[in-house]
């Protein structure tokens, strides 16, 4: 499991995680969801990601020409 975590100035947080980590921070958020409100937001949005189908994955290495 990998995850880079980066402040932004502005005050925002950018999270580049694998899967294994992306997985573990939704299940997270929807466990803290169940005891207070404030978590509402943002589980019912990890949970419609979470049930999206998967996209497919960006070919990379061939340069454009």
């Amino acid at each position: 499991m990998q995850a880079a975590i980066r402040n932004m100035t502005d005050g925002s947080v950018a999270l580049k995680l694998d899967a294994d980590a992306a997985r573990a921070v939704f299940a997270s958020v929807l466990f803290a969801a169940r005891f207070h409100e404030g978590f509402s937001p943002l589980a019912r949005i990890a949970k419609e990601e979470l049930e999206r189908e998967p996209r497919k994955p960006v070919k990379r290495g061939k340069s454009c020409r």
